[in-house]
Order: structure tokens, then sequence, then C-alpha cells
């Protein structure tokens, strides 16, 4: 049937995806067959870092296993209003995907990969079974920090349009508390979104972590530091995650600068560790 989009259910939602089929044009992976299910980043990162998840995915169908992207609620091509979405119903979303490739597939292997907020998405994911093989290219670690980044952000362009400053982040998290959103980048937050994000801590939820895992962290130069907090994810998740780096001069999500269309460390370090998943 060849690569082909279509909408699939999520309750009484739709849900748009796009499956990559397998194809024999390069060396097949040594590892059982499987689907690698990615989840895209937040906002406008999502639009930033399409083409790169597209190349990846289309990298990994070529090397013999089922890949597929969809969009998540109130997101792209999905059925849904931004405002109506949660982190539960994304993670719900994640699942009815994972259904899906596997119908499509014939194959009951999943494996989840994503991508910064995505990538914190699919780590918090039930897709039925044992928890499943698990890529995560620069996750967000803590929500926390993550929903000050957005209420920054929202200050920052503020500021820009303005020329002044602004409202402080307390008055905006009032906003929220009172039922208003903020609109960060053209979505507008809302207070249970927040909420569900601010609650988020990967250290804590992946402890132990039973499956086999992989945490990439992205740098700009050979020398940059490495991140301590992905380390310290790797640590409380077990002897079965690999901290991976993968050097990239230019972000894998560009601030609507520069879509980058392939990220060749980070294919690498990925189709790596697919290669080596099934062995002891």
């Amino acid at each position: 049937m060849g690569d082909r989009g279509e909408f699939f259910p999520c309750g009484s939602r739709r849900l748009y995806g796009f499956l990559h089929e397998p194809r024999a044009t390069e060396a097949p992976l040594a590892v059982a067959p499987a689907a690698v299910v990615f989840v895209h980043p937040f906002m406008e990162e999502r639009q930033d870092a399409h083409p790169f998840l597209r190349s990846i995915a289309g990298q990994v169908s070529a090397r013999g296993l089922w890949a597929m992207r969809f969009d998540l609620h109130g997101c792209g091509d999905s059925e849904g209003e931004w405002e109506d979405a949660t982190v539960a119903s994304w993670l719900d979303d994640i699942r009815a995907a994972c259904d899906f490739v596997r119908a499509q597939a014939g194959v009951e292997r999943v494996i989840l990969c994503g991508l910064r907020f995505g990538a914190t998405l699919a780590a918090l994911a039930d897709i039925g079974g044992p928890k499943p093989p698990l890529a995560m290219i620069q996750p967000v670690v803590k929500g926390t920090n993550y929903s000050m980044d957005m209420l920054r952000a929202y200050l920052a362009a503020e500021m820009v349009l303005t020329k002044k400053a602004g409202v402080s982040r307390d008055a905006l998290i009032e906003r929220l508390r009172l039922g208003e959103t903020v609109n960060v980048f053209g979505y507008h937050l809302t207070a249970a979104q927040f909420d569900g994000i601010r609650a988020i801590d990967l250290s804590h939820s992946l402890a132990s972590y039973p499956a086999r895992s992989l945490v990439i962290d992205v740098v700009k130069t050979p020398t940059a530091r490495a991140s301590n907090e992905l380390t310290a994810l790797v640590a409380a998740m077990g002897p079965g995650s690999t901290l991976a780096r993968a050097v990239e001069p230019q972000p894998l999500y560009a601030e609507g600068k520069v879509h980058l269309t392939r990220a060749e460390q980070v294919e690498l370090a990925l189709l790596g560790w697919l290669e080596a998943l099934d062995q002891p």
C-alpha cells in the first residue's frame, strides 16, 4: 500500500497519522518486527520539527521497521480544539496511535520515540501491556521548569510588541486561575494544561524503568557541556537506559527561523540503539 496518511479514531475524535511502511532500501536492522511511533513536540516546536521527524521516520522505515507520525489532539490535522486538550487526553492519543499502528502493521511490538515535550508524553503513556522500549530526544524532564519557560516566552513576546515590560509571571498564573488563557506563540495555554505540565517530573516517574531506553542529548558543538538533568534522568532510569550525545550545529526545533530537514547524528544514535535493542 505504500506510505500513507489517514485518520484513525480516539474516542469520539479522529486523529491524523502518517504511516511509513518498511522498505528494503537500506540494510535492515537486526531487531524483531516492530513499529516506531513518533510523538511530536509542543506548540510552535511541532511545526519547526516537522521536516526532521518526517526524515527520521523515513530512515527507520528504510531499515525495515514500520514508522508512524501523528498529530495530537488540537494539533495539525487532528480533530479537537487545542483549548480542550489536556495532558491526559494527549496520553490517550498516544495509546490510540499505538493501537492503530498495531492493527495496520500486523505487529504487536511498539517502540515509542519523542522529541522535547513529545518525548515526555511518550515516556508517560500507557499503551497497553509491558512498558515499551523508549527513545527520548531532548526530553522535558521537569514540568515546573517547562511551564515557567512558556510564561517567559509570553512575556518576552509582549515586551517586543509593546516595547515595555508587561505583567509578571504571577499575574499570568492568576489569569489562568480565573479561567483565562495565555497566548504562547498562538496557542492558548489553559490552566488544566499548565497544571498538568507542572506536575511532571520524569526522574520520579521513570525511576527504574523496566524496558530498554535511550536519551539523546543534542548539543551544538563537541565541547558543549553535558546536560546534568539528562545525566541524572538516565541514572534514575537504571541500567537499561543509555545516554547518547548528538552534535547538531542547528537546533531540531528552530523557533520558526530555520526548519532542519535532517539531523544525521541524531538519526545515527537512534538507529544504532534500535540495532542493539534485542542484543543481550
